[in-house]
């Protein structure tokens, strides 16, 4: 068997055992920007690309307030809300834009909405995860024999993208119809009553 083969099942079987912060192991005391940034990089850096920056920085915690992902700071103290909404978005960033993203999240409000969600993307991360060794097991099986790993590596990316590829289409098209709350625009306030 070669060895390249051997390595992307290693890489499989890591898949399934891929960190993910549980909601009962959040600490349930407000923390601060680098405590934030600090906790979150420590436990899901494994999602990172090998070479990346950290998982989470704090321009990112900024722009994403900005975009109104996550709810402000209280006295710039960061709660288990920020870090599932911080977990989410910055797992998910790859896949959807910040405005999809905004989309996902605005049914969403306060911390038992949130960790309803937080927990259903638990789930499914985990399953799928799971499935990763078997499903690897059968693509290369597929591709069979060859003495030309770079060929076969390309093959063995093209099946698994094309997964990826269907999976964001179906869940794009599930996300589009979703419209985030209008916000308020400037110059178009509500006219204020007065006495006439």
């Amino acid at each position: 068997m070669p060895e390249w083969k051997d390595e992307v099942r290693k890489l499989a079987q890591q898949m399934e055992k891929a960190p993910q912060i549980l909601p009962e192991e959040i600490p349930d005391l407000e923390i601060y920007m680098d405590q934030l940034t600090t906790y979150l990089d420590k436990r899901l850096g494994f999602y990172n690309r090998e070479g990346e920056s950290p998982f989470v920085t704090r321009s990112m915690v900024n722009n994403y307030s900005k975009a109104k992902l996550l709810p402000p700071p209280a006295a710039k103290r960061y709660s288990r809300v920020h870090v599932m909404l911080l977990s989410l978005v910055c797992q998910l960033k790859r896949i959807f834009t910040i405005q999809d993203l905004g989309r996902l999240l605005a049914p969403v409000a306060g911390e038992e909405e949130t960790g309803s969600l937080y927990r259903l993307f638990l789930t499914a991360q985990r399953e799928s995860f799971a499935e990763t060794p078997a499903m690897a097991k059968a693509l290369l099986a597929r591709l069979g024999e060859t003495d030309e790993p770079a060929r076969a590596k390309a093959a063995l990316v093209t099946q698994l993208a094309v997964r990826a590829q269907r999976d964001l289409l179906l869940a794009e098209r599930v996300l589009d119809p979703l419209r985030p709350p209008e916000e308020e625009k400037p110059g178009k306030d509500k006219k204020k009553k007065g006495k006439t």
